[in-house]
């Protein structure tokens, strides 16, 4: 059906245009002054000025460019603790256009970190907590 090419052809060219993907994030380092975020096959690792988190999943985004992955996040400012950081589970909501993610943490009903913006390629630069 003609109509039918037309509308699928105009839906996939919008996508593009709107710079959204669906599917696997590409490995590698995805930074910038907030953090960077290390894209594996199979998980990825945060790492901020204060805290870290772990995605222990790939990160794969809907047609619309969006995931929502359970996680574990600790804060690391002040003394550390024997035996490492306190992990706490956490859900880990972001979003993908081009060569930008956009990551907000939910750690509990009353603790959100973000928006975090991360760029492919880019190694970011931040201060540490002490």
């Amino acid at each position: 059906c003609l109509p039918c090419l037309w509308v699928t052809a105009l839906v996939a060219a919008m996508a593009c245009a709107a710079g959204t993907f669906a599917g696997p994030v590409p490995e590698g380092v995805w930074g910038g002054q907030q953090g960077n975020l290390t894209v594996y096959g199979d998980s990825a690792m945060l790492d901020l000025p204060c805290a870290a988190g772990r995605i222990q999943a790939p990160i794969v985004t809907a047609s619309d460019g969006t995931f929502d992955l359970a996680g574990l996040y600790a804060i690391q400012a002040g003394p550390v603790q024997p035996g490492g950081p306190t992990w706490q589970p956490a859900r880990f909501e972001g979003s993908r256009t081009g060569d930008t993610i956009t990551l907000t943490i939910l750690v509990s009903d009353s603790l959100s970190v973000g928006p975090l913006r991360f760029h492919r390629g880019t190694i970011g630069t931040f201060p540490r907590c002490v």
